[in-house]
């Protein structure tokens, strides 16, 4: 019995020894790129895995800002892309990415203040929270939105993070209407009207706080870290599900928080 557990023991201290070494292999690169460029130091930067499994060996795949990238160990090369199974036609990034996309969602919405949401509060008892990544041109987040409804009335507060799909240059539809939400008076009448197409301009300004329009572009900085796909992308706070990439009827959403 004794012999059994210091062998259990030998071979658990052998994998955390190697789970360690791969730690510190991905950190010393993500230094490397941080060195490698200036512009990168304050950047969000993550080093996802060594890709000799995928017969890349000596080849890293790497997140900048949500850009994927293929990189050098020293960090001074990189090739801008993604990894796919050609024989199988599989995307091998997006496949690494969604394993570990719910603890960089997690971690990328507890970096978003209150201001950065716009908030639809839970009727009575709350028994959760719903965040979504929306994008006002995008035809399912319109369609999700005239659910909201449901959700208050389930219970579940709604959180929406802008995302404008598209960059963030001034004249750009989703970063105008974003802006215009972002830094309204009232945010919750800004959406509702500017989602149905409805508010005749009322919401546009000369000129927009520093404040709320940098709450645009760290939504979609942390959508564009998290890997987002499109929009809408659902966070649910509860239930065994809690990441829906796209749209899904609210009363299948609800169900999934009571769970």
């Amino acid at each position: 019995m004794i012999n059994r557990t210091l062998f259990l023991f030998a071979v658990l201290s052998c994998f955390s020894s190697i789970l360690l070494a791969q730690d510190s292999d991905l950190r010393k690169v993500e230094d490397n790129l941080r060195k490698a460029n200036s512009q990168f130091e304050a950047a969000t930067v993550n080093v996802v895995r060594e890709l000799s499994a995928e017969s890349f060996p000596g080849l890293y795949e790497a997140r900048i800002d949500g850009q994927s990238l293929i990189v050098t160990k020293d960090g001074t090369r990189a090739i801008v892309g993604e990894v796919f199974d050609l024989q199988n036609m599989v995307n091998l990034t997006r496949k690494e990415m969604q394993k570990g996309q719910l603890g960089l969602v997690q971690q990328e919405i507890a970096k978003l203040s209150e201001n950065d949401f716009v908030t639809y509060p839970a009727s009575g008892e709350m028994i959760g929270k719903l965040y979504v990544f929306s994008d006002t041109t995008c035809g399912y987040c319109k369609k999700l939105h005239k659910e909201v409804k449901d959700y208050q009335s389930a219970g579940i507060e709604v959180n929406y993070i802008p995302y404008p799909r598209s960059q963030l240059i001034d004249g750009e539809p989703a970063f105008e209407n974003l802006k215009q939400i972002m830094c309204a008076s009232d945010k919750l009448d800004a959406m509702d009207r500017i989602k149905a197409g409805t508010d005749e301009g009322d919401f546009v300004k000369t000129t927009y706080e520093a404040s709320c329009v940098d709450s645009v572009r760290k939504g979609q900085l942390a959508g564009r870290t998290v890997g987002l796909e499109g929009t809408p992308f659902m966070y649910l706070s509860e239930g065994n599900v809690q990441i829906i990439p796209g749209y899904q009827p609210s009363k299948r959403v609800i169900d999934m928080f009571q769970k």
